[in-house]
């Protein structure tokens, strides 16, 4: 946070307006670090389980002389297998590992080991689809992977302002990153936003990465410029470590539109590096690009040529083993189970959530699905949102999850209560029937009380009878709403409404029939 602070109160910010008309289109290249849920690090034996500064170091990470790197089978099975999922279709049986030369505190060797020449993989395709408003029919989006390769991760530099000191934790140094590179397929800030969400649905379900955003574990880099079509692509920025799919939909569009205003006032685009501010939603200068640097790439000497099947991956086997992907989950559920394009995007893209949906359908009906969908979609999901959690870290079981959709199916709760008891599930993992015992919102079937309730709204609203008795069937909200107020929102409105139609029509009945005596 210091760091950010630092780096605003030098930065040049942009006005922009909104809503600009021009013939100019962004082009959106991005280069997506996924951070490797290996055990140990990429070439050490050092864990990469979180812990106190500086604990979870060994000499290879800290660049001590004569260490050696050992690379991590587990790694290269990760990035193989990413490349099998993004339909590469060049995998590398034999890659080697290039020296990329640096010098940031957090990288004490004063180089980074990655593959500049001789990638995992190239030539891949992600497909993933958007749906761009409630009613709109969804659309592909195609974008190609250029290449996909195994690098280090740096450590993390800690910047202290009031004690006027930067901090160096190499915790982090080392991890196994997958960076993929995609090729500038993209126009707009919407489009790669979904195209990452796609990715890290992707990499959760092949479990080779967490995924979280939020914690470094995907981080996102993205080059943006403005051209018209047909015309050479204009200069280019590139916006830094971006972590979360928000910042990236925000980011590039800021960052287009002040392109194109930047053009069409006749200011030449400057080549730089820039950050997202996430407080003003604008981008904002780090450094200037105009001078390339060069990192002077060579054959990393002490990591031979590694040939994939020696060290015991068979790219066959890996290929006929991959998991279903999120793209297949979701026709699935669309298919089988006639789940909304909505619903079926958020359950696979939720991190846990198509588990835990699919282990509640193995304890209910599938007929009871759309409610299942409904409450994880909407109230969990809110919840979650709310909070700022994800559905690992609450205590809602599937099992009571499923007892919860089962109350409501057999009306023994309506829809406010239900949505007030799984919030309370997922704070503390309650039994949904204890809830309900406890706090006395079971639903009010008692057919004498509800028929006195609605004789008594009757009474109370005339105006609103005669205009239900003329078809107009809003009218009975009043009528409604009358009843669920004088039961605390516990009646049936099922059954309120229904009794209250057969007493306005039994009196209309009696009226029609007094009429006729006369």
């Amino acid at each position: 946070m210091i760091l950010k602070a630092t780096l605003l109160r030098s930065a040049r910010v942009w006005p922009l307006k909104r809503n600009l008309s021009s013939d100019l289109k962004g082009v959106v290249g991005l280069e997506v670090h996924v951070q490797i849920a290996s055990k140990s690090k990429l070439f050490s034996s050092a864990p990469t389980a979180p812990g106190p500064a500086n604990s979870q170091v060994a000499p290879f990470d800290a660049a001590i002389p004569g260490t050696l790197p050992v690379l991590n089978r587990q790694c290269v099975e990760a990035a193989v297998k990413t490349a099998l999922a993004l339909n590469c279709r060049e995998i590398n049986q034999i890659m080697r590992f290039d020296r990329k030369h640096y010098f940031y505190a957090d990288m004490p060797a004063g180089f980074q080991i990655t593959q500049q020449f001789h990638p995992v993989a190239r030539k891949g395709l992600l497909t993933c689809q958007i749906q761009r408003h409630p009613t709109a029919k969804p659309e592909a989006i195609r974008c190609r992977v250029h290449q996909i390769q195994l690098e280090q991760d740096s450590g993390k530099s800690i910047h202290d302002e009031n004690a006027n000191v930067s901090l160096i934790d190499l915790n982090r140094a080392g991890v196994g990153l997958l960076e993929i590179v995609f090729k500038p397929d993209l126009s707009s800030g919407e489009d790669a936003a979904a195209l990452v969400k796609e990715l890290v649905a992707i990499v959760r379900a092949l479990g080779v990465s967490t995924g979280r955003m939020e914690e470094g574990a995907v981080r996102v880099d993205a080059n943006v410029s403005v051209h018209r079509p047909g015309t050479p692509l204009g200069t280019r920025t590139e916006i830094k470590n971006m972590n979360s799919v928000r910042s990236v939909r925000h980011a590039i569009d800021y960052e287009i539109k002040r392109q194109i205003r930047s053009v069409e006032s006749g200011i030449p685009v400057a080549n730089v590096t820039m950050t997202f501010d996430t407080e003003s939603d604008k981008t904002v200068v780090m450094r200037d690009k105009e001078i390339t640097q060069d990192y002077r790439f060579f054959p990393e000497p002490n990591i031979p040529s590694v040939d994939v099947k020696q060290m015991g991956i068979n790219v066959d086997r890996l290929r006929n083993t991959l998991p279903p992907l999120p793209g297949e989950q979701r026709e699935d559920l669309m298919q089988r189970l006639g789940l909304s394009f909505r619903a079926a995007m958020v359950i696979t893209s939720e991190e846990n959530f198509f588990e835990f949906f699919s282990e509640v359908l193995l304890i209910l009906d599938s007929k009871h699905a759309g409610d299942a969908e409904y409450v994880l979609t909407c109230d969990v999901l809110g919840y979650l949102n709310e909070k700022s959690l994800s559905l690992y870290q609450t205590e809602v079981t599937a099992q009571n999850f499923a007892k919860l959709i089962l109350l409501k199916a057999t009306r023994k709760v309506n829809r406010q209560r239900c949505s007030n008891i799984i919030r309370l599930m997922l704070e503390d993992g309650t039994d949904p029937e204890e809830i309900l015992e406890k706090n006395n919102w079971s639903l009010i079937a008692d057919t004498t009380l509800i028929s006195r309730l609605c004789d008594e709204a009757i009474s109370l609203y005339p105006k609103e009878c005669n205009k239900l008795r003329q078809g107009k069937e809003r009218a009975a909200n009043k009528m409604l709403a009358h009843v669920r107020r004088a039961t605390d929102s516990r009646a049936d409105m099922v059954l309120v409404k229904k009794i209250l139609l057969e007493r306005i029509h039994a009196a209309n009945a009696l009226r029609d029939e007094i009429q006729i005596g006369r």
